[in-house]
């Protein structure tokens, strides 16, 4: 394969953590790029025959990125109706597959060097957000880098950040190792200060994930180290969740939420209204379990749903999605779609569970990395449609199959997995 195919690839892909928060078009036109770059290699390959034609390291990662394109033909087929808008979005997840193809092909230290591009996108969405709340406010975050809500904006600052400080555990990649792990710390801790002045409730989730992925990288420890390591993560996240409740008003406020809405006294509050949301796409979802309802008809289906007091009249106004990706599915392409999200999370997260056991340092963290990005998306995808948009498809598939072939081992590697002791 000619080193050109893979050099450019390679140096694309990198980019996306960098651009995820910082640009609206660089995802989109990377995602693109390298696709037309991936599909001209794959054509030369079959033309010129600069080596087999072997797609089994594809699986079962491409199964996941092709699912929610497959389900869409389906529920169209069968309904009659296409959205234009969302044959774009899947097709963005599939353009990822050749461009996995390409990137087992690199040098595993070139795929290596997203730890500085995952840091920098840390650093700059952390600042952006900071900077933002300080000077205006939560709804002008919109308006700003990605051009995401504030939910989804601090929900990706926060994971980068805690990324980043996971590839300490790669060692040093410069001259300057305590500079370089000094810096990821303070990535991190910025990352964290911009989730809380954000006010975001749903971006903590990812602590204890973030947690239990420490303890899972930690295999070749000792029973007893690891007992001990469990303990201080346990008492860490204890004492994390007992100064954000107490020191959060948005947080307190769900108890408020909670009871007005089991009351009636006020279903539009931020939770209320998430609430309605997912009593409105469960109810779909009832109606069309097999197909869906199709995700061009949820507000209309939401219209309907107000005759019957399902939900009120501000979130038929306010809101076309169910701010839940699985719900979103279940109701837009029923069991189908339900299938094909929770394919997209967990089968790379699986991968990536299996290559925690590698003996090879690079391949081990990277894993942590994939293992943290997957169950950080899918934790988030249950308060807030992280994939609502386009802009976001490409900053997860190209991030996915980076890390795959990242952790994917050569020849010649230390990719045994390790004996437990």
């Amino acid at each position: 394969m000619p080193r050109l195919y893979v050099s450019l690839t390679v140096w694309l892909v990198l980019l996306v953590p960098a651009l995820a928060l910082t640009s609206a078009v660089g995802g989109p036109a990377i995602v693109y790029l390298t696709g037309l770059i991936a599909l001209v290699a794959l054509a030369a390959n079959a033309i010129r025959r600069y080596e087999p034609m072997d797609f089994r390291a594809l699986w079962p990662v491409a199964l996941a990125l092709l699912l929610p394109l497959a389900c869409m033909f389906v529920t169209s087929a069968v309904r009659g109706g296409w959205s234009s808008s969302e044959v774009e979005k899947l097709l963005r997840f599939a353009l990822a597959v050749p461009v996995l193809w390409v990137l087992l092909r690199a040098p595993q230290h070139w795929l290596k060097q997203i730890q500085w591009t995952i840091l920098a996108g840390a650093l700059a969405g952390a600042l952006m957000l900071i900077i933002t709340m300080k000077t205006l406010d939560r709804s002008a975050v919109v308006d700003i880098g990605g051009r995401y809500n504030a939910v989804a904006f601090a929900n990706m600052t926060l994971l980068l950040g805690m990324m980043s400080l996971l590839t300490i555990g790669w060692g040093p990649s410069t001259r300057w190792p305590r500079a370089e792990a000094g810096l990821k710390v303070l990535v991190a801790l910025l990352s964290i200060y911009a989730t809380w002045v954000s006010e975001t409730r749903s971006s903590w989730m990812l602590l204890p994930i973030f947690a239990l992925v420490c303890l899972l990288g930690l295999r070749h420890w000792s029973r007893r180290q690891l007992v001990y390591c469990a303990s201080g993560l346990v008492v860490a996240l204890a004492i994390s969740a007992t100064v954000i409740w107490n020191y959060s008003s948005r947080m307190q406020g769900i108890t408020a939420d909670v009871q007005n809405f089991a009351t009636s006294a006020d279903r539009d509050t931020s939770l209320g209204i998430r609430l309605q949301l997912w009593h409105a796409a469960v109810k779909m979802f009832q109606k069309s379990p097999v197909l869906g309802v199709g995700p061009s008809n949820f507000r209309s289906e939401l219209a309907l749903l107000e005759k019957q007091g399902v939900v009120s009249a501000e979130v038929v106004k306010g809101y076309g999605e169910p701010h839940n990706d699985m719900l979103a599915a279940m109701a837009g392409y029923g069991v189908l779609g339900l299938v094909s999200v929770l394919m997209l999370y967990l089968l790379p997260a699986f991968v990536f569970f299996r290559r925690l056991a590698s003996n090879d340092r690079v391949i081990r963290v990277g894993a942590q990395l994939g293992l943290l990005f997957c169950l950080g998306y899918f934790a988030f995808s249950l308060t807030e449609m992280m994939f609502r948009n386009m802009r976001s498809v490409p900053t997860y598939s190209l991030i996915v199959v980076a890390l795959i072939a990242l952790t994917t081992a050569r020849p010649g590697g230390a990719d045994l997995p390790a004996r437990r002791g």
